[in-house]
């Protein structure tokens, strides 16, 4: 971890330390944009801004830490485990979303498993922190209300969207919504890993490989560097629709 010193703010993603909301240039997409900057002056407990390589646990289920997260850039996915040892990815969040939420809700543990999907920089924020925060500008109280209908919303459509057709259509209709929600700029997206997606769709991995080696040879999904890809939307909706 890098040592924080005056000159150095969170917005440079390469510093690692204690966070300046005030400063942030991306403040707009996170939890605390409603907020004046002197909401920030008296914060009993200190907000930490870090880094996590991809593949990282940022948190356990069970596990009663007292931290929320909030994502700057990177994707992590929330993994529930079943009783049989099977685990099942229910959800898939980027920048501008909090993991966590479900403490602010009186929950006394974490729900799921948080893991990186890519490397990925957070603000890791103490409930009491957010509590604090509540109290003095009801505002957050609305802005978290917000955040976790979206997250309730965005995790029902997805449960509708890939629990129903063949195998190829639930691999089509995932890679449509990666598109859909978590392309850059350019239109490529992270394509996560086979198991992870078989996690995702509740399908074998192997067929999931198939799928994607069949979309390849078709280019249906064109590489576009080491981990990112495109796709033909038009193409893989007509299969979602016709298959």
């Amino acid at each position: 971890m890098n040592k924080e010193n005056e000159g150095s703010f969170c917005t440079n993603v390469e510093w690692v330390g204690r966070a300046h909301c005030e400063k942030c240039h991306i403040r707009y997409l996170m939890l605390f944009s409603e907020l004046p900057n002197t909401a920030f002056e008296k914060t009993l407990y200190p907000i930490d801004h870090l880094l996590y390589p991809a593949g990282s646990t940022i948190y356990d289920i069970d596990s009663q830490k007292q931290y929320t997260y909030s994502i700057r850039r990177g994707m992590v996915k929330l993994i529930h485990t079943g009783l049989d040892g099977e685990y099942r990815i229910v959800r898939l969040l980027g920048p501008g979303s909090v993991i966590g939420l479900e403490l602010l809700e009186g929950a006394r543990s974490y729900h799921h498993t948080a893991i990186a999907i890519t490397d990925i920089d957070l603000c890791r924020i103490p409930v009491t922190t957010i509590e604090q925060l509540e109290d003095k500008h009801p505002v957050l109280c609305t802005r978290v209300g917000k955040q976790l209908q979206a997250q309730l919303d965005l995790a029902d459509q997805w449960i509708i969207a890939l629990s129903a057709g063949s195998a190829k259509q639930r691999v089509a209709q995932l890679v449509l919504m990666l598109n859909e929600f978590y392309a850059d700029k350019t239109g490529s997206f992270v394509l996560l890993s086979r198991e992870d997606m078989a996690a995702m769709i509740g399908i074998a991995t192997e067929t999931v490989s198939r799928m994607i080696a069949e979309f390849k040879r078709q280019n249906l999904l064109q590489k576009t560097n080491e981990k990112n890809y495109r796709c033909d939307i038009a193409a893989l909706q007509q299969i979602t629709r016709n298959d």
